[in-house]
């Protein structure tokens, strides 16, 4: 099949990192698979999010990994998306965009990986979702808000996989050079200021813990002492930061899926993290991890430091995590991929 994702810009997010893995993916079962976006890196619409991504303008980005066709155009519309099979909306104002397309540019569907109301759009956004679309998303949370908002109790579920596969031994071992770690960013929702808090309060009481973390670029304001910071590292160091870490902290208000935290359990490094939802399908409080209320430091800070100062709890949860971690595989999901968009769906078959 000819198949194109509407992607709304280039960069570093996790978003579109999981566009440019399902469209490498695609391309290896047959298809010839285009991307698309604007050349605006960031979209009016999308400003209060992707502010930040102005440093990230002509650098190495995901989409960089993507080994079809790539089109950046001044504007997505029948003129700049090529003909055929299938095309992707990717976020809501692609779904904007692809609903303005006409039919000889594919069966649409609606790639939802996040509640993209952070914007004030709301009223936008929801409208999105009630467009006749086929939409996919990847979490139980998203699923029923989606199906809720939309009254569309058919939206596919396909939950993000994981680049580390690691083996047992090489995952689950006990040396580890960083006590705590975390990835940073700048946006607010994010919670990197609660997670610095944490690291504070953490270090207060042991100032010979040792803290890691990376981003997209370097924090300012108030430190932990101790602290490693890793600026756009690699995908090979970031695995070795994760495998080299104890305990990694997620501190996000809301997340679709929350990636990172896959990647550090897969990695054998045990995740306390905030109640971003996303995290729900991957982390049973207490089993395979802890989930904290958001915005709570003195919370997050005391379910690491449980965990820092009973060895034995670290290990036995580094283990049940690591199995959990397994379950998620993107050689599995691309090809539930695959299937949804093969099926004929009756409602746009016509």
């Amino acid at each position: 099949m000819d198949i194109t994702f509407l992607a709304p810009c280039k960069d570093l997010s996790g978003g579109i990192k999981v566009i440019a893995t399902y469209a490498n993916l695609l391309m290896d079962r047959g298809h010839n698979v285009t991307v698309v976006y604007p050349k605006n890196q960031q979209p009016v619409l999308r400003t209060m999010k992707r502010w930040v991504i102005k440093t990230m303008k002509q650098q190495y980005d995901h989409l960089d990994t993507f080994r079809g066709r790539l089109l950046a155009v001044d504007i997505i519309n029948d003129d700049s998306v090529p003909t055929g099979d299938i095309v992707i909306a990717t976020a809501w104002e692609t779904a904007e965009w692809a609903m303005a397309l006409s039919e000889d540019k594919g069966r649409k569907f609606y790639f939802v990986q996040g509640h993209e109301v952070w914007n004030g759009q709301q009223e936008r956004v929801y409208a999105t979702l009630k467009l006749p679309l086929t939409k996919i998303t990847i979490s139980s949370w998203l699923q029923t808000l989606l199906s809720e908002i939309s009254e569309d109790h058919e939206i596919a579920l396909i939950p993000n996989g994981c680049d580390f596969i690691l083996n047992e031994s090489q995952a689950l071992t006990s040396h580890r050079r960083y006590d705590v770690g975390m990835t940073y960013s700048p946006i607010p929702n994010k919670g990197a200021n609660i997670g610095f808090s944490a690291m504070q309060k953490l270090a207060k009481a042991n100032p010979l813990l040792k803290f890691v973390i990376f981003g997209s670029e370097p924090p300012e304001g108030d430190l932990p002492p101790n602290l490693e910071v890793f600026v756009k590292p690699s995908r090979k160091r970031i695995e070795q930061i994760y495998r080299e870490t104890k305990v990694w902290m997620s501190t996000s208000y809301e997340e679709g899926f929350c990636l990172p935290c896959l990647e550090a359990m897969s990695c054998g490094s045990v995740v306390v993290s905030t109640d971003n939802k996303g995290v729900r399908d991957m982390i049973e409080n207490g089993q395979t991890g802890y989930i904290t209320t958001p915005g709570k430091i003195s919370e997050l800070a005391s379910r690491v430091d449980f965990l820092l100062k009973h060895p034995d709890s670290l290990s036995s949860m580094q283990t049940r995590s690591f199995q959990k971690s397994s379950q998620f595989s993107w050689e599995q999901s691309a090809e539930m991929f695959n299937q949804l968009l093969s099926k004929i769906n009756p409602k746009q078959a016509a």
